[in-house]
């Protein structure tokens, strides 16, 4: 048996190298197979990756077609006089110049130079299924370069001509059914919380906000719920904070606050109901502006770090707009609203202590040496009216008259407002008349007069005791706007 193995022993190694180069050569051929197979997977991963791109290529210029862009351009040109005759109490100086000596803020009259502003915005907007996006972006400049009438003194303030661009809304709107068998329509981010009803009437435009003007009328941005209940009654819930564009949006008046702080609550609700043949709009609501932090627009030297959390303001407001009515050219509209504060004790202090150097107690710029300038938010409600009318002689020329009042303690919470004087904070009477022109269907100009009689202080302020004063401002302007 011994001898026959090893007979048989040759045999078995040359069978056993025949078999491990066949497992060598099955090795190297698996080798060069997984080699093919890993280019074969770059070549795929590189042309999956090619195909992304295209993917998002194609996909990015379906969604820029799908958006719609508006343009707008306007020019204004304005002439403003302002006489101050009297601020009960006031008696801050001039110190240095050919006025030295001379009341500052009062017992003086002003004609300032011919004033021009340029504004131009795009609007944006893009539907994608059940989703909606809006925006728009504006630039504004102004030619206030060595008058600013922003600053009602009798000496001249120079400034810079100015120009401002920014994002004022960008907003997503998502509709879905409600449990209540109804559109519910959730809206997050810049939100369209300026401009709104009856303000539209004297721009020649539609209704751009959801809430009425005099009740809330700021930048914000947020939250806003919109349950419809039918065609025509719908209820908005507001979550959000406020803030201010910068002071080069409003190159031309006083009438408002630069808002550090406000958080926004808000219920409003809109109803639409016939009457003297027409489609009538009544509006109402209530807004909470918490922990309102603000500071007076009197220019560089004052900002946010002098200023201090005051409290919470109330604002409550209705009114009811008629376009159209009896089926004539006739508009009317008439708005009513109540500020409510509720002050926490904090003050704010912007009272001139050291007359050479027009600072306060604490060494910071002041405005004036009366007592108007400093205090806790206000203690006592206020309320304001807003009315007016429009009528369009036909598709082509329009005229319209405007009134407000505002009281005492009126504090509107306007400081978005859009337009330029914010009229509805005036302590006191505005009266504007205006005729617009639509010579082009995409080009008009509007020749207006408004006149402001302030029988207080502090128009736009939410703070300070006011006090009572005899001024007027009178302004005079045309513009020209292209809307396409």
């Amino acid at each position: 048996m011994k001898f026959l193995l090893l007979l048989l022993l040759p045999f078995y190694l040359i069978a056993s190298q025949e078999e491990l180069q066949n497992l060598e050569q099955k090795v190297e051929l698996l080798q060069y197979r997984l080699q093919l197979l890993e280019k074969q997977d770059n070549t795929t991963n590189e042309g999956i990756n090619e195909g992304f791109d295209i993917l998002e290529k194609v996909e990015m210029k379906s969604i820029l077609d799908k958006i719609n862009l508006s343009p707008e351009l306007m020019l204004r040109l304005d002439k403003f006089q302002y006489t101050n005759n009297k601020i009960e109490g006031e008696n801050t100086k001039i110190v240095g110049g050919t006025l030295d000596a001379k009341q500052k803020r009062d017992e003086f009259t002003k004609v300032f130079e011919l004033a021009s502003l340029i504004r131009f915005r795009l609007n944006m907007n893009m539907q994608l299924e059940d989703i909606k996006f809006y925006g728009r972006l504006v630039n504004m400049g102004s030619s206030q370069s060595n008058q600013r009438l922003c600053i009602l003194s009798r000496d001249i303030k120079p400034g810079t001509p100015s120009s401002a661009f920014d994002v004022d809304r960008a907003y997503i709107d998502y509709s879905t059914d409600s449990l209540l068998g109804e559109k519910f329509t959730f809206t997050f981010g810049i939100l369209p919380t300026t401009n709104g009803t009856p303000m539209q009437y004297s721009q020649n435009k539609k209704r751009s906000a959801l809430f009425p003007a005099l009740v809330f009328d700021m930048n914000t941005y947020g939250f806003i719920g919109t349950q419809k209940f039918s065609n025509d009654f719908y209820l908005r819930f507001v979550l959000a904070q406020a803030y201010s564009l910068r002071a080069n949006f409003y190159p031309y008046q006083c009438n408002r606050e630069n808002i550090d702080n406000a958080n926004i609550i808000g219920l409003y609700a809109d109803k639409v109901f016939p009457l003297w043949q027409t489609e009538a709009l009544l509006s109402f609501g209530v807004n909470i502006l918490n922990d309102l932090k603000a500071h007076p627009y009197l220019g560089p030297d004052i900002d946010s770090s002098h200023a201090q959390q005051l409290g919470t303001m109330i604002t409550f407001g209705a009114g009811i707009d008629m376009p159209h009515i009896a089926q004539t050219g006739m508009t009317l509209f008439i708005h009513t609203a109540i500020s409510n504060p509720h002050p926490n004790g904090k003050k704010e202090d912007y009272k001139i202590i050291d007359e050479n150097s027009s600072t306060t107690i604490n060494g910071t710029p002041g405005f004036t040496t009366s007592d108007y300038a400093s205090g806790t938010m206000l203690k006592e409600n206020g309320y304001a009216l807003y009315l007016g009318t429009k009528y369009e002689l036909n598709q082509a020329l329009n005229f319209g008259a405007e009134y407000n009042y505002g009281s005492k303690y009126w504090y509107g919470a306007t400081q978005g407002a859009e337009d330029i004087y914010n009229k509805l904070a005036i302590r006191g009477d505005a009266i504007e008349l205006y005729s617009v022109w639509q010579f082009h269907k995409y080009l008009n100009a509007k020749l207006s007069f408004l006149t402001i009689k302030e029988e207080y202080t502090g128009s736009g302020w939410h703070f300070g005791e006011p006090a009572k004063k005899d001024a007027r401002q009178n302004i005079g302007s045309l513009s020209f706007e292209a809307k396409f």
